[in-house]
C-alpha cells in the first residue's frame, strides 16, 4: 500500500471498522492475557499455515512469554481478522494494532531502504539473505532507523523467496504477459506487470483464489506460500518461477513505536530479542519450505517452469525489466545501494 491521500470519509470508516474489530476481539481475550502486566496485539494476514505466520507467531510468542517471565502476553489475530493486508501501515502508525506482519512494499514510499528491498534488483539468495538484510546487518539497521522516523520499529525481516506467477494459461515469455489481467500486491509488482505489457489488478492475497476461479484475473504474482496455503493450484494450471528475475518477496514484522516505548526498558529488550530469535527460526523454515514446495506443485497437477539465470528465457525477462530497474533505483542514496552490492547475482 502506498501512502497517498485518501478521502477523509474513507479513512475514518477504515479506522472505525478496525477499532470495532479490536474492541470485539478484546472481549474474548485469552485468560493469560488478563493475568499479564502487558498485552500486545499481533496481527497477520494470508494463509495462517504459511511459515511467516505460523512459525513466526509461535516462536515470537514463546520467546516473549519466556523472556518476560509471563509479564507480556501476545494476542494473535490471523488471516486479517484484525487488520487487512493493505491497511497495515495505517493501522500500525495509528496504533490500531501493536505488531503486524507487513509487505515491504507498504513502506516503500516513505522509506528508501524499503524501496530498495522492494525493487527488482534486490536479489539475495537463500544463503546470504540473513547476512544481507537480517537482524544485525547494516541494511536492517537502515530500515529500522528509517521506519523509526514514522513511529514504527522493525522486529524482523523475512525472505518470502522469488515471486511466482501462476496463471490459467501458459506464460513463458514477456510477450505472453501482454494484455493479460494479472493480480498484483503492491506498487512494485504492479510496475512489473505493467512494464511487461500486462494489466495489473492489485488485491490482497485472500482474494486471489476467487479472482482466478471466476476468471476476474488470468494470473497472479505472489509467494509460493500463498500458492500452497490458499490452494491457488486448484484454479491455476501453470506456474512460472521467476527465480529472482523480478526480485525477491520480502515481508517484515513491525511494531508501533509508542507501544514499544511504553514498555519498561527490560521488556523492550525482550520484545526486540524475540523478534530476532523468531526471524532466524522462521527464515530457516521458509528456506526449507521453498526448496521443496516448487517441485511439490507438480504433484498438485500444475505445470511448473523454473527460469534459470543465463538462459534466453531468463534474459528476455531481465532485459524487458531493465527500464523499471533503473527507475526504481533512481534517487536512492549511494551509500544505501552499496549495502546490497554483494547481494546481487
Amino acid at each position: 500500500m502506498q501512502f497517498t491521500k485518501v478521502p477523509r470519509r474513507r479513512t475514518l470508516a477504515c479506522f472505525a471498522s478496525m477499532l470495532c474489530a479490536a474492541m470485539l476481539v478484546a472481549t474474548v481475550a485469552p485468560r493469560d492475557a488478563w493475568a499479564a502486566d502487558f498485552t500486545l496485539r499481533l496481527s497477520s494476514w494470508g494463509s495462517p499455515t504459511a511459515p511467516q505466520v505460523a512459525v513466526f507467531v509461535a516462536s515470537f510468542t514463546k520467546a516473549v512469554q519466556q523472556g518476560s517471565g509471563g509479564r507480556i502476553a501476545i494476542q494473535a489475530f490471523p488471516a486479517g481478522a484484525l487488520v487487512k493486508e493493505q491497511d497495515v501501515p495505517s493501522a500500525i502508525q495509528s496504533h490500531v494494532v501493536d505488531i503486524s506482519l507487513a509487505a515491504i512494499g507498504g513502506w516503500a514510499s516513505i522509506s528508501p531502504p524499503a524501496a530498495l528491498m522492494n525493487s527488482v534488483t534486490f536479489r539475495p539468495t537463500a544463503q546470504n539473505f540473513l547476512q544481507l538484510a537480517g537482524a544485525g546487518s547494516p541494511l536492517f539497521k537502515a530500515l529500522d532507523d528509517s521506519l523509526a522516523k514514522h513511529q514504527v520499529r522493525l522486529l524482523a525481516v523475512l525472505d518470502n523467496g522469488p515471486p511466482m506467477l501462476v496463471s490459467r494459461q501458459r506464460i513463458q515469455t514477456p510477450a505472453d504477459v501482454k494484455g493479460q489481467s494479472i493480480r498484483t500486491y503492491d506498487k512494485a509488482s504492479s510496475q512489473i506487470i505493467n512494464t511487461l505489457g500486462g494489466a495489473p489488478s492489485t488485491m490482497p492475497v485472500s482474494d486471489v483464489y476467487a479472482a482466478l476461479q471466476r476468471d476476474t484475473v488470468r494470473g497472479a504474482i505472489g509467494g509460493i506460500q500463498g500458492v500452497i496455503g490458499l490452494k491457488e493450484y486448484e484454479v491455476a494450471k501453470y506456474m512460472l518461477d521467476g527465480n529472482g528475475v523480478w526480485g525477491v518477496g520480502v515481508t517484515v514484522y513491525v511494531m508501533n513505536g509508542d507501544a514499544l516505548a511504553a514498555l519498561p526498558a527490560d521488556l523492550q529488550k525482550v520484545v526486540l530479542d524475540a523478534g530476532r530469535t523468531a526471524e532466524l527460526v522462521t527464515n530457516k523454515v521458509i528456506f526449507d519450505f521453498i526448496s521443496t514446495s516448487v517441485t511439490a506443485m507438480q504433484t498438485k497437477g500444475m505445470q511448473v517452469t523454473i527460469m534459470q539465470p543465463g538462459t534466453p528465457q531468463y534474459q528476455a525477462f531481465a532485459t524487458a525489466l531493465t527500464p523499471l530497474a533503473k527507475a526504481q533505483l533512481q534517487g536512492l542514496p549511494a551509500d544505501l545501494l552499496k549495502l546490497v552490492t554483494n547481494g546481487q547475482p
